[in-house]
């Protein structure tokens, strides 16, 4: 089966190709020619990045790092985030705040020739931590320690973040129903 990813993300294009391709789907990624909606559900982002979608069946993909504490912020802002703030801003927002939950969010959508959108999620949660630890140019991997780890995001493989992202999740949740409808 073939799909067309409305991404212009390379790195996020590869990680699905290589984990779709095991259900038999293969990827080809179309550049979108449109500007992404902001929304505060990833779901309302994915589903506009869908509507405009001319080559079908089409998936999309919006994440975002979700912080309790302080109401879901950034959430599907964080790419934004990122490329204004530093951690360290983030950090002082968390100044003396115990509930320090948060989770990664990824959402897939996938708009089939019959029409409707049919939603894919799948989340990595943990806390951020107190200080910024390893070292990655996304600062976000620098503060969030998934759950059952000690370690932030930036001082593990990224074969270990891979196994257990949010991305993974979402994309394995896709590929189980693509192969399914299959049979």
């Amino acid at each position: 089966m073939r799909l067309y990813f409305y991404t212009a993300n390379r790195f996020k294009y590869r990680f699905a190709e290589g984990l779709l391709g095991q259900y038999g789907v293969v990827l080809k990624m179309v550049k979108p020619e449109f500007k992404e909606v902001q929304a505060e559900r990833a779901e309302e982002v994915v589903a506009d990045a869908l509507e405009h979608a001319v080559l079908l069946p089409a998936i999309a993909e919006d994440s975002g790092l979700f912080i309790q504490a302080l109401g879901g912020f950034p959430g599907t802002i964080t790419g934004y985030v990122q490329r204004t703030l530093t951690a360290g801003h983030l950090l002082n927002l968390l100044e003396g705040e115990r509930n320090r939950k948060a989770c990664f969010r990824s959402v897939v959508g996938l708009r089939e020739r019959e029409g409707g959108i049919r939603f894919f999620t799948g989340e990595m949660c943990g806390v951020i931590a107190e200080e910024e630890r390893g070292n990655s140019r996304y600062w976000y991997d620098n503060i969030f320690v998934p759950e059952g780890e000690s370690r932030t995001l930036a001082e593990m493989s990224m074969e270990e973040v891979m196994r257990i992202s949010d991305w993974k999740k979402s994309f394995t949740s896709l590929g189980e129903y693509l192969a399914k409808k299959r049979r």
